[in-house]
């Protein structure tokens, strides 16, 4: 329900042109498939051929027609996102920035995600908003740092138009907090809550707690979605969130847990740099089996039943992705 694929770029994000990808093209796209190959080949026939959300948001590495070409290359299915991104870890893109500070900005931004996802997801060859593809984006992105900032309080907004508008639900980015802050926000605007997913949640989310077991129930008591979605990383270990799954699911929770893992097989490393040589493209060793092997295994040791596994990996992405 959060990964990424096949690349990211942050350059943009600091004011530096994109680094040039097409003399890496195939071993970028090769390594991607190559790793999402894996993921379909854990899952099980009958629940087949398998999904991710490609949660790379505009102009950090999403190029339309690339996600298009690794789709062809594999059965397995690629949502695509909207939204712009940016928290403690890196800025905004500057086009956000500069859209939030226009009059009306907060509707021109909701205005570019409807686009986005009912007539096709903008081209990053030219500049921004000056073309367009016809590749279309399933869900929106928002993130946040540990306490919102305005620039972006205004893309929530946006977001909450775009949902409210088009169906789509909307997927966030939290840093260490700011979860709840997000909720209020989206449902005073009028989304439904089961449009609503709270991301990164394991590690102290309440800004505080390794383990934040009753800030987790009070996410979930909102009826929003809560997503493990860093399985299989620092502070985030499969062990550790099937407990925190398996204390949802039996305070009844089950129907709003999602999992995910939150990698990348491409990454170009010095983003910030003015120069960007084609040697700066970071390949990883994705791994997108953790949850479907790993997470599983746990859930069972923790008693959570084959039923209620099912519901985590299935049936709640298909209810909450569904428009």
């Amino acid at each position: 329900m959060h990964e990424h694929a096949p690349l990211i770029d942050w350059s943009e994000l600091y004011e530096n042109p994109a680094a040039e990808f097409e003399s890496q093209r195939d071993k970028i796209l090769e390594a991607a498939a190559r790793h999402l190959q894996r993921f379909h080949d854990t899952v099980a026939a009958v629940d087949g051929p398998g999904a991710i959300v490609e949660c790379t948001p505009i102009r950090v590495g999403r190029y339309p027609r690339l996600l298009r070409e690794l789709a062809e290359r594999l059965p397995i299915h690629l949502i695509a996102c909207t939204g712009f991104w940016g928290e403690g870890l890196a800025p905004p893109h500057p086009w956000a920035v500069r859209l939030t500070l226009e009059k009306n900005g907060v509707e021109k931004i909701a205005r570019l995600y409807i686009r986005e996802i009912t007539e096709g997801m903008e081209d990053p060859a030219g500049r921004w908003g000056e073309r367009f593809t016809d590749v279309k984006a399933g869900i929106i992105k928002c993130a946040t740092s540990s306490y919102m900032r305005p620039v972006e309080r205004r893309c929530h907004l946006a977001a909450a138009i775009a949902a409210k508008e088009t169906g789509a639900a909307i997927t966030t980015h939290t840093t260490n907090g700011g979860g709840l802050e997000e909720i209020r926000l989206f449902l005073k605007e009028g989304v439904a809550p089961e449009k609503v997913i709270i991301g990164h949640q394991g590690y102290k989310d309440d800004r505080q707690l390794d383990d934040a077991a009753e800030y987790h129930r009070r996410i979930a008591a909102t009826g929003c979605s809560i997503q493990f979605d860093r399985i299989g990383g620092e502070n985030y270990t499969p062990e550790k969130t099937a407990r925190q799954i398996s204390r949802l699911v039996d305070a009844g929770f089950v129907r709003q847990i999602l999992v995910s893992h939150d990698v990348a097989p491409c990454f170009y490393e010095p983003f910030a740099a003015e120069q960007k040589p084609a040697g700066g493209w970071k390949f990883e060793e994705a791994d997108y089996t953790v949850v479907t092997t790993r997470l599983l295994a746990e859930l069972r040791e923790q008693g959570v039943s084959d039923s209620d596994i099912r519901t985590i990996l299935v049936e709640n992405p298909q209810r909450v992705l569904a428009f």
